[in-house]
């Protein structure tokens, strides 16, 4: 019987030999073309966060930039699928490819 894995389950069930061992989980990234950042109400990415690590931090003309707070975010991915445009993506955390 094949066993399915959940994002979550995937990101956090062990490290990755090819990864340095202080690199950590991934982070999301938001990308420019982001609803909220064109001017649209959009915050599904916020919403579908479980560690409330997505935020947005109003803008000049009543935008929004969507924020992510690298200290809650697990990289578990659950921000990805709800995106309308696919702006998120899970990058390697900063200094970890050296």
């Amino acid at each position: 019987m094949e066993t399915r894995l959940s994002r979550r389950a995937l990101f956090g069930r062990g490290p990755d030999p090819t990864v340095p061992p202080a690199a950590g989980p991934p982070l999301a990234v938001i990308a420019a073309h982001c609803l909220a950042e064109t001017g649209a109400y959009c915050r599904t990415c916020g919403d579908a966060c479980p560690e409330g690590a997505i935020r947005f931090l109003l803008q000049p003309r009543g935008r929004a930039r969507a924020d992510v707070d690298g200290d809650r975010c697990t990289g578990c991915g659950d921000c990805l699928a709800p995106c309308p445009v696919g702006a998120i993506q899970l990058a390697p955390r900063d200094g970890d490819s050296a």
